[in-house]
């Protein structure tokens, strides 16, 4: 039997429906400034979906964009600037910034009650301590969140939720360790009463550790690297990596993503699209850490 496709079309539509009537109940209009260093054709990509969000919601988007030579001392002004401005309710500094810039100094000139990417020091150290479940919306809808967690995370988190998933108790494997995406959705697994294990390049025996997993979490970067041999029946399986593949398909690039989808479909109980998965929610729970933000 073929696996449930747990669909993030599907999911961030029915959310951007809940979402649009939060926002229009809010006596004041969330705005979101984004800054840009440079010009790289995917962070302007990556800008352009927030932007469209914002427009489809009916949140403000200030859009600040600074020359690739801009130097540290610049992007903090602009950030510090911003941080000031109380008609401004969240900062991202859109990643990657140039080699030559401390991304660490950059962030830290954001408040973090206006970090919605959720990761200044402060909000970092509040997650991995396991501050952000007081307020999770699957059980109390109402409640604000006591901290603003990567929205990777919280998308994955989201998503769960909606097909009934649950973390707590359960044995979740995060392949993969990076501050964007790997240690926070660790951490969010815990904060949820998880059970977690998190394997990197260096774990030995690697498959023996992902068959082991009720939820396996994959975000390595690296195309169809899950096959059917690191899985086994009954696991739900959620794959963040998103790359793109040799060959066209009717034209287009094909993306792939960590998990050979079709290789484990047939295994798996539940498994997430590439397209079509994560990627979809991220966007949407970037812009609930917004109205979070905003209602603080």
């Amino acid at each position: 039997m073929s696996a449930t496709i747990l669909d993030g079309r599907l999911v961030r539509a029915e959310l951007k429906k809940a979402l649009i009537k939060k926002v229009k109940d809010l006596p004041v209009l969330p705005t979101l400034a984004i800054i840009q260093v440079g010009d790289r054709p995917d962070s302007t990509a990556f800008i352009a979906a927030k932007k469209k969000f914002a427009a489809d919601i009916g949140v403000k988007e200030i859009h600040v964009k600074l020359k690739a030579t801009a130097t540290q001392a610049e992007i903090i002004r602009a950030v510090t600037a911003l941080d000031a401005d109380p008609s401004v309710h969240g900062i991202i500094v859109q990643l990657p910034l140039p080699l030559a810039i401390d991304k660490d100094a950059v962030f830290a000139a954001i408040s973090p009650k206006k970090d919605v990417d959720g990761l200044t020091a402060a909000n970092v150290q509040r997650w991995l301590e396991g501050r952000g479940n007081e307020g999770h919306e699957s059980k109390a809808r109402s409640s604000s969140q006591s901290v603003l967690w990567p929205a990777t995370a919280r998308g994955i988190r989201e998503l769960l939720d909606f097909y009934h998933i649950p973390l707590a108790g359960k044995h979740v494997v995060v392949v993969g360790r990076s501050s964007l995406v790997g240690k926070p959705v660790a951490a969010m697994c815990l904060a949820e009463n998880a059970t977690v294990t998190v394997c990197h390049s260096q774990t030995a025996n690697l498959a023996e550790h992902t068959r082991c997993a009720d939820i396996l979490i994959v975000a390595i970067g690296k195309p169809h690297f899950i096959n059917a041999s690191y899985v086994r029946k009954g696991q739900v399986v959620i794959d963040v990596g998103i790359s793109k593949m040799d060959g066209t398909e009717q034209g287009k690039s094909i993306m792939a993503g960590d998990v050979d989808f079709e290789a484990v479909k047939n295994i798996v109980s539940a498994i997430t699209p590439v397209p079509g998965g994560v990627g979809q929610m991220t966007v949407l729970a970037l812009f609930e850490n917004l109205f979070d933000a905003s209602s603080l």
